[in-house]
């Protein structure tokens, strides 16, 4: 395989800050790896994704440039050879010499986002195709889509994609509102981190006895996502608090985990106030994996903070902001334990009930979690085969 030219391969859509697009990225690599030729990994510069670390997975950096509806990046491939042999001492490449992109966004096209990224994507997706590359949408969450506009953006994009890995029933309709027929390369195919083994390079935070992981989301409170969620954000908080002050009752140690960053920080440390309780923050996703592993139950708002525990055994209620979560929680056998009706109440509530199942809660994860890692498996075999 040594004499096949390496693909550059894009991977879109994640970051270093928030967990779970950490781990996304990690799912692509890890898979990638499994490709059977080489490749090399190309990153776009964002906030989230600064220099440094991405220097540090060997990636090269992609020149791209959006100012609202002007998208200067295919042009910088046009620039005379000897400009791009310069950049590419520099470990810069341009979008004419990516190979493959892999679009791992987990949540980002639907009417809940501005339509001008939505045409943006549709019109790089349709460059990709057209110039006979694969622009993969790894598994995912999608839609509504009711303007007009959005489901035309949408029928460019499902038109072009090389492969649409669609990751729950609800994102599937979506993408169907939009077209006549869904054409076969739109696949229904679980989350892909689920398989990724949580693995810490140091010592752990270590804890007197058992303990419960609360993992907060302040998407569930933020005006981005919800137009009435600052008016939540007393109950939400409280039902936090009540859970925890409900599991220190019970003789578990509560720890609070910070799945993202700055943002979920704050939330964390307005919940510490209400009840006693550690807050945890590791910068290392498969290490934050490793601390959710060893709690005896977990509470997430974050969708990969409920996968973190469920793909270990680890029994865990899904607080819900979108149908994501249900459909998740669904394919781990525990739509039962998703509550979309958010309240100290319905969460203390939900919690005793997971108590008292618990013991044949875990036999049922390990069943799921298997089927879902074969499912995996199914799906790199087709991304696999579709870029050999």
């Amino acid at each position: 395989m040594s004499d096949q030219k390496a693909l550059k391969v894009e991977i879109k859509g994640v970051q270093f800050r928030n967990k779970g697009a950490y781990l996304m990225l990690l799912g692509c690599l890890q898979g990638l790896e499994q490709l059977g030729r080489p490749f090399e990994l190309v990153l776009s510069p964002g906030p989230n994704l600064p220099y440094r670390e991405r220097a540090m997975l060997g990636a090269w950096q992609k020149l791209s440039l959006r100012r609202k509806g002007l998208d200067f990046t295919p042009w910088f491939g046009k620039m005379p050879n000897f400009m791009l042999n310069t950049l590419r001492r520099y470990g810069i490449v341009t979008e004419k010499e990516v190979d493959v992109i892999l679009e791992a966004s987990g949540f980002a096209y639907g009417d809940q986002w501005p339509l001008l990224f939505l045409q943006n994507t549709a019109r790089e997706v349709k460059r990709f195709g057209e110039a006979g590359k694969a622009f993969i949408f790894m598994p995912q969450a999608f839609g509504p889509f009711k303007s007009d506009e959005s489901k035309a953006a949408m029928r460019d994009i499902i038109q072009h994609a090389k492969l649409m890995f669609v990751r729950d029933p609800v994102s599937l309709g979506h993408l169907q509102s939009c077209v006549a027929e869904l054409p076969a390369h739109v696949i229904l195919t679980p989350d892909f981190t689920v398989g990724l083994k949580g693995i810490s390079r140091t010592a752990l935070p270590e804890f007197d006895g058992p303990f419960a992981a609360l993992i907060p989301n302040n998407k569930v409170i933020s005006k981005f996502n919800h137009a009435n969620a600052e008016a939540e954000r007393t109950r939400y908080v409280e039902a936090f608090a009540a859970a925890g002050n409900q599991l220190t009752e019970l003789g578990l140690e509560v720890v609070l985990v910070n799945h993202e960053g700055k943002e979920d920080a704050a939330l964390c440390a307005e919940i510490a106030k209400l009840t006693p309780c550690q807050i945890i923050t590791i910068e290392d996703p498969l290490a934050v994996k490793a601390l959710i592993g060893k709690a005896e139950l977990c509470v997430s708002s974050r969708f990969h903070g409920a996968i973190n525990a469920l793909s270990q055994n680890v029994p865990c209620i899904a607080t819900s902001w979108s149908h994501k979560y249900h459909a998740m929680m669904d394919d781990f056998g525990m739509a039962d334990y998703c509550i979309e009706a958010l309240s100290a109440v319905t969460l203390t509530q939900k919690i005793t009930q997971l108590l008292a199942n618990k013991n044949d809660i875990q036999p049922l994860l390990a069943e799921k979690s298997a089927a879902l890692k074969a499912k995996n498996q199914l799906m790199w075999q087709k991304l696999h085969d579709t870029l050999r």
